[in-house]
Formats: C-alpha cells, structure tokens, sequence
C-alpha cells in the first residue's frame, strides 16, 4: 500500500483488480478538471475494490456525467438527479463527508 496524498489512509492495493476496475481508477483519476480527480478519483481508488457488478455499472453510467455537474452535486451547489442518485452516489457523498469533517479538525 502506498500512501494517499491528500489523507493519512493508505490506498489499497490494486495489483489484483479485474481491469473493468482498472480502467475505472483510471478514468476516475483522470476526469478533465483536477477538482474532479481529487474529490472522485480518490474515493474510487479507496473504495472500489468493495464494489460490486451493480456499483461497477452504476459507476459507468455516473462517470458520463459532466464533471462541474458532478462537482456541484458534492458540493451541495445543484441537486443531483435521480438518475444518478443510486446507492454507489450516496457511498460517495457519505465519504466526502467524512473527509471533509476529518480535515476540519487539523
């Protein structure tokens, strides 16, 4: 495991996912506007290894979404639709979250 660089958790290793999850680390880390990499792709790289096939494809679907759109549903700025309100979203959210409060308090 290598350190994460914006928290104290390590990433786990992902020598042993399928590529399927392989390439959605990739894209989840590569999404076009920085802010997206950090906030998206860094909960990907730490929780994708708990996925399922259902989170796998509602993962696919989610990452067809325009980034600022999805940066103003974490924010808070924009309601998310329900197409994209699935259990994988509300993962994330409840991640954010939890980051968000454990750097409040350094």
């Amino acid at each position: 495991m290598t350190p994460d660089q914006n928290s104290a958790q390590p990433i786990p290793d992902h020598s042993q996912l399928d590529a399927r999850k392989k390439q959605a680390i990739f894209r989840a880390t590569h999404r076009g506007i920085r802010e997206m990499d950090i906030l998206f792709g860094g909960f990907i790289e730490m929780q994708i290894h708990l996925f399922s096939d259902t989170y796998m494809d509602n993962l696919d679907d989610l990452m067809q979404a325009p980034d600022w759109d999805m940066y103003k549903w974490i924010t808070g700025t924009m309601p998310v639709p329900k197409r994209y309100n699935t259990p994988l979203y509300k993962r994330w959210v409840v991640y954010q979250q939890a980051r968000t409060d454990a750097l409040s308090k350094h």
